[in-house]
């Protein structure tokens, strides 16, 4: 077995408790008081899911099925004190491995103090009796790897686990999967392969709740500033981290749109009231000139993106191509399953664009933040929803309050209000 295939099936094997708990909740519920079971698979935002990292090093010379012991490596105090550092990812000829060999595996939600951001909404489901598994996803890899290993890897294995401890109910004969921030992202990859696996079949909703489908501002930061919550002269380098930071596929896909996709639907986003883009979010400091994420100029010697620090070029194409997959158009039939829920505030407190300065120096940050747009202080309004469902009355929704919080979201009263009807409950 290859790394790859030893930490796909570590990773199943780690969700075998969590399988084991969904079996327990499914034979001691009657299910909706009207209306056939359904599964509800929930993807958490991205950075949400824990991590656990294997004490040993896989060997590469070593026996077929290897097995580890795990840690939790994310989230824990010992990343505030260096433990971060530990969650690079290196791409070896193609393979991605975690940092020293040591294989990392998801494992459910983070947990501050026995508290999850999603409590709400898994005690709504239960209260609605909807039979929820939460698949806790490796938010460091690249989108579409979760999507797929979540496709031909979990669902079967999931399937047959529960058809085993539920006298034979199959939780696939009527499902819909959930996502909130980034994880959204990852049901937009999996409702656009539905035509092609027969075990997503009986896939009745794709729901998104905050999710970028046309990015946000903070990604960008963190290739040059690190991440406030950790960066620490002592603790923490932040040069360091930002090498992490620049390891890690997935966040290369959490960038503004490219200028192509605007320019494309230009019309579309304009017409999105009462939260139009109006003009492309994100632009040359100097100039006012487009400066696209996916596709940055150099000017002589300068360039937009650090180069002593591990940023990857080549990851930079493949989260443009990502992107640009999940922005484009949906078969009438898939959008017809797709509903995007989006939150505002009120309060005008969320950053809609972006300008770049060229690089170098990359220090102080050449980034700078646009005006305040309507949303929930982190996703804007317009890049939460997904411009075709925009003709489709009942699937873009907006929910709105001002305590409402990105990070918090799914636990909010309106969205759990507003995603029932949509599940039918």
């Amino acid at each position: 077995m290859s790394y790859g295939s030893t930490r796909d099936a570590e990773q199943l094997r780690i969700l075998g408790p969590a399988i084991d708990d969904f079996i327990h909740r499914y034979n001691n519920s009657d299910g909706p008081a009207q209306g056939p079971r359904q599964t509800l698979f929930f993807f958490p935002g991205g950075m949400a899911s824990t991590l656990k990292r294997a004490r040993k090093p896989y060997v590469d010379s070593g026996p077929s099925g290897q097995m580890f012991k795990f840690d939790k490596v994310w989230l824990t105090i010992e990343d505030f004190l260096g433990g971060v550092l530990d969650l690079g990812i290196n791409n070896v000829n193609g393979e991605y491995r975690d940092e020293g060999n040591r294989i990392i595996v998801a494992d459910g939600t983070v947990e501050i103090l026995g508290w999850t951001f999603y409590d709400g909404f898994t005690e709504w489901c239960e209260d609605s009796g909807i039979d929820y598994f939460i698949f806790g996803w490796d938010w460091r890899r690249r989108l579409e790897h979760s999507g797929e290993f979540f496709i031909t890897e979990f669902l079967p294995y999931f399937q047959e686990r529960v058809q085993e401890g539920c006298n034979n109910a199959d939780p696939l004969e009527h499902f819909s999967i959930v996502g909130h921030s980034a994880g959204g992202m990852i049901v937009n990859w999996i409702l656009r392969e539905t035509p092609d696996y027969p075990i997503l079949s009986n896939l009745q909703k794709a729901i998104t709740v905050a999710t970028p489908f046309y990015g946000y501002a903070g990604q960008v930061h963190r290739w040059f500033e690190g991440d406030s919550y950790f960066n620490h002269d002592v603790l923490v380098d932040r040069d360091k981290l930002i090498k992490v930071i620049c390891s890690l596929p997935a966040p290369y896909a959490w960038q503004f749109l490219d200028e192509q996709t605007f320019s494309d639907n230009g019309r579309k986003f304009a017409l999105d009231v009462p939260y139009p883009l109006l003009a492309y979010p994100s632009t040359d400091k100097n100039t006012g000139a487009a400066a696209d994420p996916y596709h940055p100029l150099l000017q002589g010697n300068l360039g937009r993106y650090p180069t002593d620090k591990g940023f990857s070029a080549q990851e930079l194409s493949m989260a443009g191509d990502l992107v640009r997959h999940l922005s484009g158009p949906l078969d009438p039939a898939l959008a017809a399953k797709f509903f995007n829920i989006r939150g505002d505030n009120g309060k005008t407190d969320t950053i809609g664009s972006a300008t770049w300065d060229w690089v170098p120096p990359s220090d102080p940050t050449p980034i700078h933040n646009g005006p305040f747009v309507p949303g929930d202080d982190t996703q804007p309004a317009w890049s939460a929803r997904h411009l075709d469902l925009l003709d489709l009355q009942g699937h873009v929704i907006t929910v709105s309050g001002s305590h409402l919080s990105h990070m918090s979201l799914m636990n909010s009263p309106e969205t759990l209000a507003a995603l029932g009807p949509v599940i039918g409950v």
